[in-house]
């Protein structure tokens, strides 16, 4: 009855049974941290000698705990003697051999030839500019010199050119408002596709929307658009993530690792991706934007 005690008290087994309980295998939860499979095995077999380092070892054991819904730090700090220290003196030897050949380095002087050479292109650049401005500045006195002669005979024609302009930017401004208006009156909408609770359908949204996502609960979360991985992590209890989609985003994959307890909003309208009440903890929904 004792050794069943102590078994229980491990580190890797309070991890096993705290995955359990939340009703996740092992393939759940390497879908989730994406931790490898065979390294998650390892941290429950106690076998720290697999995973590829002391760092990782630490890492891994903090991640697997918040996903299970256990304070990973305080887990690491009881558990101490149970996991291998990360050793950094090896990493300070090594910066120290590296130094001093940066310090000489940057202790060489730079030679009058080199000097000369950095400054070339802001020389040349300097003069191209320096000669555009005068060609400009003579064709101006040329133009005024010609135009002033001819003022007296084209004012009237010039009023009327004017008054043409300005009536046509009357009408192009008056457009724009009635445009503004119509495209203001447009409401964004979310919608399922069809009777699906995993794809949806999003309109008259933003060029670039934002998108919060917020967990009552410790909750990983991955972020697709376009097919490329726009964000990923865990969120703690009460915590929140936000990220704007880029403006050319046309679909967006979300996934989470515990739905239940995960809200998600969009340009400040809530986005209701579990209509149907499901109390599936692992989900992907697809999002598509038009």
């Amino acid at each position: 009855m004792s050794e069943n005690n102590e078994e229980t008290t491990t580190i890797g087994a309070r991890l096993k049974a705290a995955r359990t309980a939340k009703g996740l295998t092992i393939d759940d939860l390497q879908q989730i941290t994406k931790i490898q499979k065979r390294y998650l095995i390892a941290i429950e077999d106690e076998q720290f000698d697999k995973l590829p380092g002391d760092f990782y070892v630490r890492a891994f054991v903090k991640q697997y705990a918040e996903t299970v819904d256990l304070d990973g730090n305080a887990l690491l700090e009881e558990y101490r003697d149970q996991l291998p220290s990360v050793h950094t003196e090896t990493i300070v030897e090594n910066v120290d051999e590296v130094q001093p050949s940066r310090v000489a380095s940057r202790e060489q002087p730079a030679s009058p030839a080199s000097r000369v050479r950095n400054y070339l292109p802001t020389i040349i650049v300097t003069a191209i500019v320096v000669l555009i401005l005068l060609f400009i500045w003579f064709m101006a006195v040329r133009t005024h010199a010609f135009s002033s002669s001819s003022t007296s005979a084209d004012s009237s024609s010039v009023q009327v050119s004017s008054s043409k302009k300005q009536s046509s930017s009357s009408k192009a401004s008056s457009s724009a408002k009635s445009s503004s208006k119509a495209s203001s009156a447009k409401e964004q909408t979310i919608k399922a596709n069809g009777s699906s609770d995993t794809a949806y359908t999003l309109t008259n949204g933003a060029d670039k929307n934002k998108v919060v996502i917020k967990s009552t609960k410790a909750a990983w979360t991955s972020v697709t658009t376009n097919g490329t991985q726009t964000w990923q992590g865990t969120l703690k209890a009460d915590g929140s993530h936000t990220l704007t989609l880029p403006s050319n985003a046309t679909t967006v994959k979300f996934q989470f690792g515990n739905a239940t307890a995960t809200t998600v909003t969009i340009n400040g309208k809530a986005f209701n991706f579990n209509p149907k009440n499901s109390t599936s903890q692992v989900r992907t929904i697809t999002l598509t934007i038009k």
